[in-house]
């Protein structure tokens, strides 16, 4: 034990305050590649490996989606308590471990079709019965969203939100662009995998990634917070004069998890956030059959990810530089107007109107996505209880994507068409776009005394 602990010691193997530059973008750099290592664990990394999933389980495309909801709706019930042992961990302990279960959970996905199999070599059970095949994946699913999705985000997230405030959002919409590239290109990166080593050899090629590679630079790079280091947050640059007297950037209270759940502000900001997910996810899982709902060309269709990946790092930096200079609320109200423009578009519009709106509306919304969900949690609820916090809000967020390709499924299926899933969305998007109007930061009452 005491081995360990050394080996997780804040100066091992060297101390982050005798470095030529502020340890904070160290940590923004390291963090944006956390953050991006848990793209196979999301789902716009999963999903290019659905067709194998299919063709090697022998289940139908509406039982693979059942697998992943349940999957995913799990990992994200479980999240809250991650959060909370983040707390008590911290970002070095937590990346090391996720990262490399992470690894470990691509390795099953990689023969999940075997499990079925030695189930019956070990059991005697039919390995032939869609329960233990649906099992099965339902298992692999919980596992890479849980650590991918989950941990590995949220780990990486909130250290970097811990070492900075003033320019937290500025460095966030900076990562973001990374990160948006990132998962832009990894259908394509992860399908070209696919055909030149095969989807079992892939997800081994990206296990081996993360470990030992990414697990030896996170336990080398990795710091929970500037204190533990001997340095401030910000390198120790005050705040400017302006924002130091506005009670909207004033850190008055650490908030509980129990407190931060009972303020309005935290279930708009999560209930916005999880209905972007929702949708996209939904929308991303079908966008084919989207398209010949439409009437529309597949090609065009998948062709419109590239501007949508422009618009979300281009909204990032706008955002990312705005939310540092004033209330996070109106930039809600944009990301939900964005939602509702995306789920309008594909509902009300016709001809070329429509891929201009939809690329508008996912743009707005996505690129809003990273800069909002790493600065409006510490602003709103301090650090000390940030593992607690962020990981109830990561479990909305994931229950989110889980439900979405599932009600896009039953909408195509009770009422012949996605149009239920587009018109829905965009109303919900719509009142939470008008409930963001009092999604106050609650420091300013506190402030304000």
């Amino acid at each position: 034990m005491k081995l360990g602990e050394n080996a997780f010691a804040v100066g091992v193997p060297f101390q982050p305050g005798r470095q030529p530059v502020h340890y904070g973008w160290i940590v923004a750099v390291v963090g944006t590649l956390g953050m991006v290592a848990s793209v196979p664990g999301q789902t716009i990394g999963v999903n290019v490996f659905n067709e194998k999933l299919i063709e090697a389980l022998g289940l139908s495309r509406l039982s693979v989606s059942a697998a992943y909801f349940v999957g995913t709706a799990a990992s994200g019930f479980l999240l809250p308590y991650a959060g909370r042992l983040f707390d008590r961990l911290g970002a070095r302990r937590m990346i090391v471990g996720a990262s490399a279960a992470l690894a470990l959970s691509l390795l099953y996905m990689s023969v999940v079709d075997g499990v079925a199999t030695g189930v019956e070599a070990v059991s005697g059970v039919d390995a032939s019965k869609l329960w233990i095949r649906m099992g099965s994946l339902v298992l692999g699913f919980f596992l890479i969203r849980f650590f991918g999705q989950g941990l590995v985000m949220m780990t990486s997230r909130n250290m970097v939100g811990k070492w900075w405030v003033a320019h937290r959002g500025k460095i966030f919409s900076v990562g973001g662009i990374a990160v948006t590239v990132c998962f832009s290109l990894a259908p394509k990166l992860f399908n070209e995998m696919i055909e030149a080593f095969g989807w079992r050899e892939s997800w081994r090629l990206m296990a081996l990634v993360l470990a030992p590679g990414f697990c030896g630079l996170a336990w080398l790079l990795y710091r929970d917070n500037p204190g533990e280091c001997g340095l401030e947050a910000d390198a120790g640059k005050p705040v400017d004069a302006k924002r130091a007297e506005d009670p909207e950037f004033k850190l008055v209270k650490e908030f509980t998890r129990g407190e931060a759940l009972r303020s309005f502000s935290f279930w708009a900001f999560s209930l916005v956030f999880a209905l972007q997910s929702c949708y996209f996810t939904g929308y991303a899982f079908h966008v084919i059959d989207v398209a010949t709902d439409l009437g529309r060309d597949a090609g065009g269709m998948l062709n419109l990810f590239v501007p949508i990946a422009f618009l979300n790092a281009v909204v990032s930096l706008v955002v990312g530089w705005v939310s540092d200079r004033c209330r996070l609320k109106y930039l809600l109200a944009f990301m939900a107007l964005g939602n509702a423009l995306a789920a309008f578009a594909l509902v009300g519009l016709q001809g070329g109107a429509l891929p201009v709106a939809l690329a508008l509306g996912f743009g707005v919304s996505g690129g809003c996505f990273g800069a909002l969900s790493g600065v409006f949690m510490p602003r709103f609820f301090g650090l000390k209880h940030l593992g607690a916090i962020s990981g109830f809000f990561v479990s909305v967020i994931v229950i989110g994507s889980a439900v979405g390709p599932l009600a896009f499924s039953l909408a195509r299926s009770w009422a012949g068409s996605y149009a239920w899933a587009h018109g829905v969305a965009a109303v919900l998007a719509a009142v939470l776009a008008a409930a963001s109007y009092w999604a106050d930061n609650p420091q300013r009452k506190l402030a304000r005394g």
